[in-house]
């Protein structure tokens, strides 16, 4: 029996192979399952929205800056050429709920407070907790 873990549900696969050395016959069976909740780690990659207390812990971080090279379009540096991070009030994580922000094309520093509900970062290398 072979396990696969694919997010939130577990792929089991039973097979048994045939009188027929050609052919195998399996059966799949999914069982949804969350997995074990880990603590806020101490990296965070440098895409997405994470949950202050849940994804990411209170503190700060640095980042070495951008995941992507200089980028000019029309003698103007790219969006992607840049690492921003946002914080926000709620875990919708919208715009309308931005309480903080910056952007950098270097390396960047961040002190996440526990009052903020959630943190955004995008283009940016990994982060690592400092302090």
């Amino acid at each position: 029996m072979r396990q696969i873990e694919r997010g939130l549900s577990k792929l089991r696969l039973l097979c048994a192979p045939r009188t027929s050395a050609a052919l195998v016959a399996c059966v799949a069976a999914m069982s949804f399952t969350s997995p074990a909740r880990a603590e806020p780690g101490d990296q965070l990659p440098g895409d997405g929205v994470f949950l202050v207390g849940d994804d990411v812990a209170p503190g700060t971080y640095r980042t070495e800056g951008p995941s992507n090279p200089l980028i000019l379009v029309f003698g103007r540096v790219s969006e992607l050429s840049t690492c921003s991070w946002l914080m926000h009030s709620t875990t919708a994580a919208s715009s309308e709920d931005i309480v903080n922000s910056n952007t950098s094309m270097g390396p960047m520093y961040v002190t996440i407070p526990a009052t903020v509900a959630a943190f955004e970062t995008r283009n940016c290398k990994l982060w690592m907790r400092v302090s």
